[in-house]
């Protein structure tokens, strides 16, 4: 029997002046399941993503999580859903230092101090589970785009994410690199976190995903589970 959706969008909608950006996009994800999104640039993919993430927060439409209608007024609102979202554009501070970055805008604090141990020791925590070789102390500026990355989902897993969501994470990564993320990706998966996963490479979609949504012109053309699809048949209907 299917898990039940964590997160479902009725009829989301979404305007950019004339634009339409999404178009009633209505479909769910399942709790603990790697839900890939397939489109061309412009279908649709990062709107809604942004949507979720509570980036966007006029849009029409439904966005239910844990079957309740939520209604994001920013992006601590989703967080606090345990909703977070790796853009492909990393949001972190080169010149502070990783556990400063995991716990940017939620310092732990000893009284009037900041509590720097007790970050370090979460934050290396937190980074042992990602296979990381740096420090808690080393300075986000003085690691690879891989590491970089890392630090993001770090981020994502003290605020305690139960959904993940990936926006083309493996452009800028190292094979070995990607190996190691899908490892973790396999890691959270193990531990209940759902996974949205944007991307155009077939190869990571049908290595990975349970289901796939393809948009195109902010339409939701179909859902299909990985096993009764192929890769081609998702690139005609990503094209039409």
């Amino acid at each position: 029997m299917p898990a039940a959706p964590i997160i479902r969008f009725s009829e989301v909608t979404k305007r950019f002046q004339a634009v339409v950006a999404l178009d009633k996009v209505t479909f769910d994800v399942r709790q603990g399941e790697f839900h890939a999104l397939c489109g061309e640039n412009g279908a649709g993919k990062s709107t809604l993503m942004k949507v979720l993430s509570g980036v966007i927060t006029d849009y029409a439409g439904t966005l239910q999580v844990d079957g309740q209608p939520v209604s994001f007024t920013g992006t601590r609102d989703a967080e606090g859903c345990g909703i977070s979202i790796i853009h492909q554009e990393l949001n972190l501070v080169g010149e502070l230092t990783v556990a400063a970055n995991v716990f940017l805008g939620r310092e732990l604090r000893r009284g009037l101090w900041l509590n720097n141990a007790e970050m370090n020791r979460q934050a290396a925590e937190v980074l042992r589970l990602l296979e990381c070789s740096f420090q808690p102390t080393d300075l986000v500026s003085q690691l690879r785009i891989g590491d970089q990355q890392l630090v993001e989902i770090a981020k994502a897993l003290v605020m305690q994410a139960r959904v993940l969501i990936m926006d083309e994470p493996t452009s800028a990564l190292t094979e070995s690199e990607v190996e190691r993320l899908f490892r973790v990706i396999g890691r959270l998966r193990s531990q209940g976190v759902t996974i949205i996963y944007i991307s155009h490479k077939m190869d990571e979609v049908f290595e990975n995903a349970d289901r796939i949504t393809i948009l195109r012109d902010g339409c939701v053309v179909k859902t299909l589970d990985r096993s009764a699809t192929t890769p081609a048949d998702v690139t005609q209907l990503m094209v039409g």
